[in-house]
């Protein structure tokens, strides 16, 4: 499970040739013929100045070196110097000679996740900005074209919804959704037949990306940034324990030292990686983007906005009063040019001299898209095409870009990975590395930053060619597409197994990967599965079942996963329900200052006798949440930390980070992480002890199993750490063994669970519907750095007492409790007569009084109860008062389908409750 990030999922197309006639391709066929030869111009930077010389700096320290000179590092260089750093940025060609030159500068604001949004609000609020103080003209190409959404389907219209609502959420309200006869009259061009709908946002445009990079250059150095051209980095030297660099060697011959390194080269950053640290840890490949421009046409000039059709892949606006038609084509890989396979596959492949770079132009590669484009504005058809580009572009393996903190290291950041939208993030981007680097963490903008948090992807998968490749091409085809809710990549799948994995396929599981994790996400009866053989997407991976594009829905209660999600839900809490919970990372943490670091390193209190498992969070410097973990304490200097399966790679780095602060040495804490060779399955239920009893000579009655406990226990011949613990709010145990034996413990589990009504459960019914009933969070859902723990309800999970020991973000998170805080997390229960679906991730607002106060972070289905419910934070008066939540009447806003099937917004009542929902005293726990 990936908490905020949404795959992308193709929408299958028909064939083009069925849907246009002959006129269309001999069109595109003059298109063709008028474009071969011509090439893009290229633009110069504006308003450059002389740059110093490798040789002036060759004695100087700095505090920051940027390497890279496109939007994002003349942004960071900008933004650094303002706030009064020194600054070096270095660029090995010309600054924006990368991909930033060709780019077609589109600000829209509207996108699928509040991260995004508030990245691409900030760049386009940033470049209005940008203006001659005598004549208040534009230095960087602004104009306020507009941007226009459309939508062609029930499903596509409820996505672009959704996203006006979670803008709404963020205070932006300028997105106006709109009908096809309003469609008409905002852009007049537009054929409007299958249109069934839009959303309109005004105070969208366009720039020109060169002006835009030098401007931010120009500012940089107005406030004293150093920006050296033509000088390329050739090696980066580190401390002598491998987690600083220090300093940047140059092609001249010539050092600089430095505090802090940014790597932001675009494509090249995976060889600025393999020069710093030997390896590759930046999962990025090249995958180019097309557009073509086409002749001046009468009536057509920036009063008209950039148009977006997500089924047909195109995006069009006003270029110097003709349109401008570029496509994010649905088989990337088929039109690959040969020189960019060969730089994906060899990470040092990326030559210094790939400036201003373009391809071969490509009909097949943009046709049946540009087809599509052609029918939609038929004056397209009319006119030739004037000049061509088809230009590289950097993509990450789940389409978020890469903003932050190396792991690994202490000060080493990343900004790439942007997948075709640098120009409009570049700028946001560029004050979130700022404020890490000088603040600890990222807090100017409104949005939680887990997305694009680096450590996200399992550091062996960076190594891993063909998957970064492929899961790239992956998100670019589906850049414009339907993206319905829970679902997953599709390609490169089976590259981490559990020991069990053959056992969960047997039983019949639907898979899910998280962090190179095939997880088993429900168990479906063979006649609820909806795709049949030879359906599989030209994406599926077919070494695991997935779920498929059919088998999702905006209407939760219609989606495949729905009924065996309510069998697993029901059976956790009337009998037992087993759970493969081996993704979940497992750190080992030993040496004779462990305690110390834990202590400084962990919100929750660590000196506990031997056993004691405790609930704990970690936090920047800032008070704002990195993760929540559980410790159990295995010994006088060893401790056992679960993670979730995303975070183990975060954990380690953040206890050893704490470590070289206090100036322990990494003999004196060592951390090891465990997670391949130990495998985990979680026994849930009113019915768990019955199963577990007759395979272990162990107690597991409340007196001598307590609940929070761990013991080292024997159950069906396996000698394993038993957890008295459970996600699920459950009685239940979790059971950590040697991964060898793990199948042998499944199959007496298994074979004595069927005594009891046992059933077999998935991450779907755990993270969706069983932790949501009972208020638990989850990390980049509910938790972020965007959150405090007295915001998210966690100060029982802190070391807030007089004379308690210490942690990182305590006094931040001291202060906020004497000066209040506004917002507070909280359960939420919608009516069960009410056929509304709730999934979270800020899409559905919540309403005090008529007032808009919040929005849900986690949504789901409530199979208890019987009704939809969620958690989400709720602003208010200072410290958020239960008597200011007691006296208000809650509404929650979402989208619902009328019987006419159009999308349309409805406010139902809802119970909201400072308490979990099924439970509240944690009575079946114990």
């Amino acid at each position: 499970h990936q908490p905020q990030r949404q795959p992308r999922l193709a929408l299958l197309e028909a064939p083009m040739s069925c849907l246009l006639g002959s006129g269309t391709t001999n069109a595109i066929a003059r298109a063709w013929t008028a474009a071969r030869g011509h090439r893009f111009q290229k633009k110069s930077p504006h308003s450059m100045s002389t740059t110093v010389s490798a040789r002036e700096m060759s004695t100087r320290a700095t505090d920051v070196v940027v390497i890279g000179g496109g939007i994002v590092g003349c942004a960071t260089a900008r933004h650094l110097a303002v706030r009064g750093a020194s600054v070096v940025l270095l660029e090995q060609n010309q600054l924006s000679a990368g991909t930033t030159w060709h780019a077609a500068g589109l600000l829209g604001t509207l996108k699928g996740s509040s991260l995004l949004m508030s990245l691409a609000s900030y760049g386009r609020d940033t470049y209005k900005r940008m203006v001659d103080e005598t004549t208040g003209a534009s230095l960087v190409g602004w104009s306020n074209t507009g941007s226009l959404g459309i939508a062609r389907c029930a499903d596509s219209m409820e996505q672009l919804v959704r996203s006006v609502q979670m803008a709404r959420g963020l205070g932006v309200t300028q997105h106006r959704i709109v009908t096809p006869a309003e469609i008409k009259d905002i852009h007049p061009f537009l054929n409007l037949e299958g249109i069934v709908g839009g959303v309109y946002s005004p105070d969208d445009g366009i720039v020109n990306p060169a002006d835009v990079a030098g401007m931010m250059a120009k500012e940089a150095r107005e406030h004293g940034a150093v920006i050296m051209e033509h000088v390329e980095c050739i090696g980066i030297g580190l401390d002598e324990h491998g987690r600083r660099i220090t300093k940047v060697h140059l092609d001249t011959g010539d050092t600089i030292s430095c505090a802090h390194a940014v790597l932001c080269g675009g494509a090249w950053t995976k060889k600025l990686s393999m020069l710093a640290f030997g390896e590759n840890r930046v999962p990025v490949a090249m995958m180019p983007h097309q557009y073509m421009i086409f002749e001046k046409t009468d009536g057509v000039g920036n009063h008209l906005p950039v148009v977006r059709d997500i089924h047909h892949k195109y995006y069009l606006k006003p270029e110097v009063n003709g349109f401008m038609v570029g496509v994010f084509e649905g088989e990337p890989l088929q039109h690959l040019p040969e020189v960019v396979r060969d730089r994906n596959a060899n990470v040092v492949a990326m030559p210094r001299d790939a400036e201003h770079e373009v391809y071969q132009e490509s009909m097949e590669k943009m046709g049946p898209w540009l087809e599509a484009a052609m029918e939609h504005f038929p004056v397209l058809k009319q006119v030739g095409v004037k000049q061509w580009l088809h230009g590289p572009d950097t993509h990450s393996v789940d389409h978020y870009p890469i903003v932050g903190r190396m792991p690994g290291t202490d000060n080493c950041y990343l900004a790439t990975g942007f997948n075709s939208q640098g120009i409009q993030c570049g700028p946001g981007a560029g004050l979130a590395i700022t404020e890490s680097i000088l603040d600890g963490a990222p807090h100017s903008l409104p949005c939680d930053f887990s997305g694009a948090d680096p450590s996200r992807f399992f550091p062996g998968l960076c190594q891993d060619a063909t998957w970064i490749e492929m899961r790239a091409a992956e998100g670019y085809a589906k850049t414009y597409s339907v993206h319905l809710p829970l679902e997953v990549f599709e390609s490169a799948r089976g590259r981490r197994l559990s020991p069990m994995h053959q056992q969960m396929v047997d039983l019949g599981a639907v898979f899910g990967e998280t962090y190179g994790w095939e997880r088993p996400l429900y168990f479906p009866r063979p006649e609820e599965r909806r795709a049949l053989a030879g359906e599989l997407s030209q994406w599926a991976d077919p070494c695991v079942d997935s779920p498929m594009h059919e088998s999702l829905s905006w209407n939760r209660s219609s989606a495949e996963h729905f009924a065996a999600e309510r069998r697993e839900c029901l059976a956790a809490r009337q009998s037992a329900v087993l759970f493969d919970l081996s993704s979940f990372g497992k750190l080992r943490v030993a040496g004779p200052r462990c305690l110390d670091v834990m202590q400084m390193c962990m919100s929750a209190e660590m000196d506990k006798p031997h056993g004691a498992i405790t609930y704990s969070i970690f936090c920047d410097e800032r008070g704002g949440i990195l993760g929540d973990l559980t410790v159990t304490r295995i010994g006088h200097n060893e401790f056992y930390v679960v993670t979730l399966a995303i975070q183990p790679a975060k954990v380690a780095d953040q206890i050893l980070r704490v470590a070289s602060q206090m100036g322990i040495s990494p003999h004196d804490c060592q951390v090891e992480d465990i997670t391949e060779g130990t495998a985990v399955l979680a026994l849930n239920g009113p019915n768990s002890p019955a199963v577990l009893a007759p395979l272990t000579n162990t107690s597991l009655d409340s007196t001598s199993f307590p609940p929070g406990t761990a013991q080292q226990i024997k159950v069906a011949g396996v000698h394993l750490l038993a957890l008295r613990v459970s996600f699920a709010g459950e009685l239940g145990w979790e059971l950590h063994c040697p991964a060898g034996e793990a199948v042998m413990l499944h199959a007496a589990l298994t074979s004595e669970g069927r005594h009891h009504a046992m059933q077999p459960a998935g991450y779907f019914a755990l993270l969706n519907s069983l932790r949501v009933e009972k208020g638990f969070v989850h990390y980049g859902a509910d938790i972020s750095t965007a959150e405090t723990p007295l915001e998210a309800g966690l100060a029982f999970a802190c070391k807030l007492k007089g004379g308690s020991a210490d942690f990182v973000g305590k006094t931040a998170i001291l202060a906020q409790r004497e000066l209040g805080w506004q917002k507070r997390l909280v359960s939420v229960r919608l009516p069960g007569s009410e056929d509304v679906s709730v999934f979270g991730h800020e899409q559905e607002l919540l309403y005090r009084d008529g007032k808009l106060v919040g929005a849900l972070t986690s949504g789901g289905f409530s199979h208890t109860l019987g009704c939809p419910i969620g958690l989400g934070y709720v602003h208010g008066p200072s410290k958020v008062p239960l008597d200011w939540i007691s006296a208000g009447s809650f509404e929650v806003e979402a989208p619902v389908r009328s019987e006419s099937g159009a999308v349309e917004l409805k406010r139902v009542p809802v119970a909201v409750s400072t308490k979990c929902l099924v439970d509240p005293k944690g009575e079946r726990m114990r």
